[in-house]
């Protein structure tokens, strides 16, 4: 995580090396689940057991239809929101070194300062030199000021856009979790690091427009096998 001495504080939060990675994951995970085929019919066993078993195959099937979509655009939203970070890292670096260099022009003006300030003691007709001095202090204060303010100004930014994206994220969704979804823990728990949005990646491939059911065990399997590229 990047350090900005200058700054005394991180203006830009999150890591547009992890998010990149996080985005060719969904990615990857949307073309995996699209090879998983379609269940089809077993030969030579009809009735009503191989009807139902048909009909709940084609309903775990239709849940999981939406999810590639659902992954390739979280994975473009992703995309976005790493240049967005990258964009940010480097205006908040060209801060710090601005905050640095303001940081050295005011201990140097406070040292001026004191220096005067022993001058004007020892040689009243310094005194004007003392005034000099503390003007100058008063300036570089303000520089420093400035820089700190448009620091802060990149970090309300950062703050909207990051907003902006997890509402993107939370609208691939339509709010209801599958009741039997394969389990999200290891993926929330690796997104986590990304930044504060990758959690809601870890809800949005949780849900499904379709009426929830619950998959055969071996659409399940595909399924988590997509998700984890196991």
């Amino acid at each position: 995580m990047a350090e900005f001495r200058g700054l005394g504080f991180d203006p830009v939060p999150g890591r547009p090396d992890a998010v990149a990675e996080a985005a060719r994951h969904y990615a990857a995970a949307a073309a995996r689940l699209g090879e998983v085929p379609s269940p089809g019919e077993i030969p030579e066993w009809a009735g009503r057991s191989a009807q139902a078993l048909a009909d709940r195959a084609g309903r775990a099937a239709a849940g999981l239809a939406a999810v590639p979509e659902a992954l390739r655009a979280a994975a473009a939203i992703l995309d976005d929101w790493a240049g967005t970070l990258v964009a940010h890292h480097r205006r908040a670096e060209e801060l710090d070194r601005r905050a640095i260099a303001a940081r050295q022009a005011v201990t140097t003006a406070q040292d001026d300062v004191e220096q005067a300030e022993t001058e004007a003691q020892f040689s009243p007709a310094t005194r004007s030199n003392l005034t000099a001095a503390r003007t100058r202090l008063i300036a570089r204060h303000d520089d420093l000021d400035r820089v700190l303010a448009e620091a802060r100004e990149l970090e309300r930014a950062h703050t909207t856009e990051a907003a902006r994206i997890a509402d993107r994220l939370r609208a691939l969704g339509d709010g209801t979790p599958l009741p039997s979804a394969p389990d999200f823990r290891g993926v929330a728990t690796h997104l986590e690091t990304f930044s504060a949005v990758g959690r809601e990646l870890g809800i949005t491939v949780a849900k499904t427009p379709v009426v929830p059911v619950t998959p055969p065990p071996g659409a399940v399997s595909a399924f988590a096998a997509a998700l984890g590229g196991r």
